[in-house]
């Protein structure tokens, strides 16, 4: 790989470096290490043909889910998403300020259901299970992602770090008694973090997709966080409920407040909700 590409030396890329960009400039050597040429596909896609050939690896891919062993409270019946998609379209908009007043479980429920909640059920076949599908499209199916609610008003649910599962589908109990200062400190807005109802936020278990795509599998969970997103913030306008996607937060603050390494699992994304301030 070139260190540096004919696009690195058009002029107008010195106003958004702020002066001649770097020989190893890591967007750019990212960017070019997960790049798909027609000479690399069989190099790439090695993990492809290790899960076509092992019936346990396709039924571990088959529960992507994380599980830390912690007590569960159930999921609420999620609230019906009744408004046309055009509507909830029109609706989406970015808001900042947030009331005191909770939001409700069943809400909650709704929004983690559209983020990355089972929808249905791939037909087993041979030795190949029933494949649980979700709302939110990935690469190979194989759901890199995570959902954590970090709750401070949430009715029924007491203020505290709770983990999605989508396959029960439940919470599980993380810690409770959390704080809004405690999210305060792991955004760049945070007025915004620390009044919201809920903090959604999306990590990556970046191993679920890199076994078979390789580098250019980072850039799956990269798209795929912005699906999850996306599908949270239609709910809530859905739904009537402010949101603001965030991701402009303090990278190894949030990976440590999840408890995880900053390498193999790392936050990728979070999304503020919360009742809309006058």
């Amino acid at each position: 790989m070139s260190a540096v590409t004919s696009h690195q030396t058009t002029p107008w890329l010195e106003f958004v470096y702020g002066g001649t960009p770097t020989m190893d400039d890591p967007a750019e050597i990212y960017h070019e290490s997960s790049k798909l040429e027609p000479s690399q596909v069989r190099r790439q896609m090695e993990g492809a043909a290790r899960l076509e050939a092992s019936a346990e690896l396709r039924m571990s891919s088959s529960r992507a889910v994380k599980r830390h062993g912690a007590a569960v409270v159930p999921l609420s019946p999620p609230l019906p998403l009744d408004r046309a998609l055009g509507e909830a379209l029109s609706r989406r908009r970015s808001r900042r300020a947030f009331t005191d007043e909770p939001i409700a479980s069943e809400a909650l429920a709704a929004l983690l259901h559209a983020g990355y909640g089972v929808t249905g059920l791939l037909g087993s076949q041979d030795d190949r299970p029933a494949f649980p599908l979700r709302s939110a499209p990935s690469a190979g199916a194989l759901y890199p992602l995570e959902l954590y609610a970090a709750v401070l008003r949430v009715r029924g649910l007491e203020p505290g770090l709770y983990h999605f599962d989508p396959l029960a589908p439940c919470l599980e109990v993380l810690r409770l008694r959390l704080t809004g200062e405690a999210l305060a400190r792991l955004s760049t807005y945070p007025d915004i973090a620390s009044s919201c109802a809920v903090l959604i936020l999306v990590a990556g278990i970046f191993g679920r997709t890199r076994f078979k795509y390789g580098l250019r599998g980072y850039r799956f969970a990269l798209l795929e966080a912005g699906h999850v997103a996306q599908n949270i913030v239609l709910a809530a306008a859905a739904l009537d409920v402010a949101s603001v996607p965030l991701g402009a937060f303090f990278d190894r603050r949030t990976d440590e407040f999840l408890e995880l390494d900053g390498v193999n699992e790392s936050a990728l994304y979070t999304i503020a909700v919360g009742r809309q301030a006058a």
